[in-house]
């Protein structure tokens, strides 16, 4: 049997005996002792060959792999390449070329306009800073990741205008977009001809928000038009942006009969922008991440519209019929907005009717969910919210099946969620009032800092539920054994599971048939095995009753 693919790790392969193996087509190449140039000379019929993640010392690659006329597929990736030699070029068959995250890699020599063939490029995540003007003649990309533009086309290095002639891009990751200031350039790519892009990824160099709002406002006047330039076609399935500092994002994210396909949007880490996009009227927006936003403190009706002649948060289809803003949005999240006060989503204005998860993170200003989110975003199961200082309730949700409330500290109410099947509470140590409904299956309480269990425990109608928290509560609870203060507010619940962060001491309640087993004992030590208490207290009804008692509830 031919040997077709060879992985080497160490020294464990003899270079000698596989030599004869004239038919290798696969070699896949980590942390070797033997050298990569003696390999490539054995191996001449090589098509693939995957340096990725190695942690040899390769510096550069030698020259006799650049003789592989047959190779196909080169993965350089997460290793320490520093240089790509000029012979590069002589790889005329290459279809795949990926150098991302090659911390080390600085320069693309001219060569690489040899490589016709090349359907994948990438340079993600490297110290490249120019790429030669001859990209543009690789015009088979349909794959090109880590595009780091010149400022300009006039010294032989690739600007914007380099991809004018790249009409095959699938997926475009743009790296260091204000470096280019002239609009002119960015109009010259003429991304929104490119009718089979899917995705595009719009990275700027990442900024502080205090570095990007104290950038000049001809700078950000300068990056607001070079973006607005990069309209991407109606294919277009999903866009990110990060670290635009930009005072307004791209007029053409407003235009929902421009994008009719785009399912997918992040907008992160933008932080001198102040009102969001007008994205309601996306037809098929599935899925939105705003992270970042420093500057937006409201969210109002913009955020609904999708026609800036209009301001009725409701299209008309050509039949007639409304169709709310954001018709098939399931997935929603704001994080990171430190000064985001105020969601304005009235009554009368229908949207969000599929949404089925929403986050909302690390916003402490926010001080209510709005009265249009309860109303009409009847599809909503899952809600999450995290670090939201202000916000004082949570209610009126029917639809709602899991929520999870984290470092909320002034929340004080959760109610009126009929539907609600899990519950998690974490952090929220002003919380006294959880109304849940028979619906609830578990209820998960983690507080490390507690010293009592909270009070709504004992109206709680959970199913199961489970507790994290310090050793000193936990002892408390163990030595209260059916009886005490702790013990009487998740009595009536079936199942209890109590225990420290790490789990090293635990407890574990059963109503029916009786049972209390824990590690621990009233001098803080650990128990030899678990100590089941109700065979304990099975005996002392015996004495007290004169008769067997079995399952005592």
């Amino acid at each position: 049997m031919k040997l077709r693919r060879l992985s080497i790790e160490g020294n464990e392969v003899n270079i000698e005996v596989i030599k004869k193996e004239k038919g290798l087509r696969t070699l896949i190449y980590f942390e070797p002792e033997i050298a990569l140039d003696d390999l490539c000379k054995a191996f001449s019929n090589l098509r693939i060959i995957d340096l990725g993640l190695s942690d040899s010392n390769l510096s550069s690659l030698p020259n006799s792999l650049c003789d592989l006329m047959h190779l196909r597929y080169l993965d350089t990736s997460y290793s320490k390449l520093r240089n790509i030699p000029n012979s590069v070029g002589n790889l005329r068959n290459l279809v795949y070329f990926c150098c991302s995250n090659c911390k080390e890699l600085s320069t693309v020599p001219q060569s690489i306009n040899n490589l016709r063939e090349l359907r994948c490029l990438s340079f993600q995540n490297t110290k490249v800073e120019a790429i030669p003007m001859e990209i543009n003649n690789l015009e088979k990309l349909s794959h090109l990741f880590g595009f780091v533009p010149y400022k300009n086309s006039l010294e032989g290095f690739s600007s914007l205008d380099g991809l004018e002639s790249l009409s095959k891009l699938i997926e475009l990751l743009l790296e260091g977009l204000e470096r280019v200031s002239d609009r002119n350039i960015a109009e010259r790519a003429n991304l929104r001809s490119k009718n089979l892009l899917l995705e595009l990824n719009l990275q700027y160099t990442s900024l502080s928000s205090v570095e990007q709002l104290s950038q000049t406002d001809e700078k950000k006047k300068s990056t607001e038009d070079v973006l607005n330039e990069l309209c991407p076609p109606h294919s277009l399935k999903r866009v990110l942006i990060n670290g635009y500092f930009g005072r307004c994002l791209p007029n053409w994210l407003n235009l929902g009969a421009a994008l009719p396909n785009l399912r997918d949007i992040d907008i992160l880490e933008c932080a001198c922008f102040e009102v969001l996009p007008m994205l309601g009227q996306l037809p098929n927006l599935h899925r939105l991440k705003i992270r970042g936003a420093f500057s937006v403190e409201r969210v109002g009706e913009e955020f609904m519209q999708g026609d800036t002649k209009s301001r009725d948060p409701i299209v008309h289809t050509i039949s007639g019929s409304a169709r709310p803003a954001f018709p098939k949005l399931n997935y929603l999240s704001f994080e990171e907005m430190p000064n985001w006060k105020e969601w304005q989503w009235n009554k009368g204005q229908p949207a969000m009717p599929k949404l089925k998860e929403l986050f909302i993170i690390d916003c402490p200003q926010l001080r209510s969910l709005p009265e249009g989110l309860l109303l009409y975003a009847t599809s909503l199961e899952f809600l999450q919210i995290i670090g939201a200082d202000k916000l004082i309730t949570v209610e009126n949700i029917p639809s709602i099946k899991d929520i999870r409330v984290l470092r909320n500290p002034n929340l004080a109410r959760i109610s009126n969620l009929p539907g609600i099947s899990n519950i998690l509470i974490n952090h929220c140590p002003n919380l006294k009032a959880v109304m849940n409904p028979k619906a609830l299956q578990t209820m998960r309480l983690s507080d490390y800092e507690m010293k009592l269990l909270p009070d709504y425990l004992t109206t709680t109608m959970s199913r199961k539920l489970i507790i994290r928290c310090d050793e000193e509560l936990l002892l408390k609870i163990a030595n209260q054994v059916e009886s005490g203060s702790e013990w009487d507010k998740f009595k009536h619940i079936s199942k209890v599971k109590i225990g420290t962060e790490d789990e090293s001491l635990h407890a574990t309640y059963q109503k029916t048939p009786f049972s209390f087993t824990t590690n621990v004992n009233a001098n803080r030590v650990h128990l030899p095995e678990d100590t089941d208490f109700a065979t304990k207290r099975c005996q002392r009804l015996r004495t007290a009753q004169e008769k067997p008692v079995v399952g005592v509830p």
